[in-house]
């Protein structure tokens, strides 16, 4: 008797996780889910954004599986010191900064953010994972946002990556503060080095990103 009380506990059990892992199936797990721990704000070459803003985040559920059609969120709100552009070519809704695509077959949803920063005294932003990423409204984590055009949000003649979003990129460096929005060359805080100077004098020199928002920026 105790022997078939013990295989009918054992067949409840694997019921129960049967029952749990299809319940689960479809929802995305932040322990699956592949995603970037910086997002590279860029401009734009002309029309063409700047492929080195180019990243993808990939959606999974519990068992590993792509979860199809969800929707992948990337909350910008508490970056405080940038801001969007409306013709970015992703899907944006302004008064929350929040930026959003559907992933495909493979989970897959893939992102190149258009903005220009706010880099003034007045406006101090914050330091790491100001952006926080979901997926279908479940948190996956959070990434620090670096823009390469220091002033593109002040309008202007200062839209697009030029020399003069070098000064307050030296600003950040002497500081001895960590901005995220200076970190290109992606090590994280506690401080912008002067290892930062050559992923932006790359990005300057390319022109990938000469040209900023070609409407205007998000209020």
């Amino acid at each position: 008797m105790t022997g078939l009380v013990r295989k009918a506990t054992l067949l409840a059990v694997c019921g129960l996780l049967v029952m749990a892992a299809t319940a689960l199936a479809g929802i995305p797990d932040p322990a699956h889910c592949t995603k970037p721990a910086f997002i590279k704000v860029v401009g734009l070459a002309g029309a063409v954004p700047d492929a080195r803003g180019t990243f993808t985040i990939n959606i999974k559920d519990v068992g590993g599986f792509p979860v199809v059609n969800s929707l992948v969120m990337l909350d910008f709100s508490a970056c405080t010191d940038l801001k969007l552009c409306k013709t970015a070519s992703d899907s944006i809704d302004c008064p929350t900064k929040v930026v959003w695509k559907r992933t495909d077959a493979s989970g897959n949803a893939t992102f190149t953010v258009i903005g220009g920063a706010i880099n003034t005294g007045a406006v101090a932003g914050p330091g790491a994972g100001c952006v926080t990423m979901k997926a279908d409204y479940v948190t996956i984590g959070t990434a620090t946002a670096v823009d390469f055009d220091e002033n593109g949000a002040l309008g202007g003649s200062n839209n697009g990556v030029t020399a003069s979003d070098f000064v307050p990129l030296l600003k950040d460096w002497g500081s001895g503060t960590y901005y995220g929005r200076s970190d290109f060359n992606l090590s994280g805080p506690p401080i912008i080095t002067a290892a930062d100077f050559v992923p932006w004098l790359k990005c300057w020199g390319d022109g990938s990103s000469l040209n900023g928002c070609t409407t205007t920026y998000c209020p």
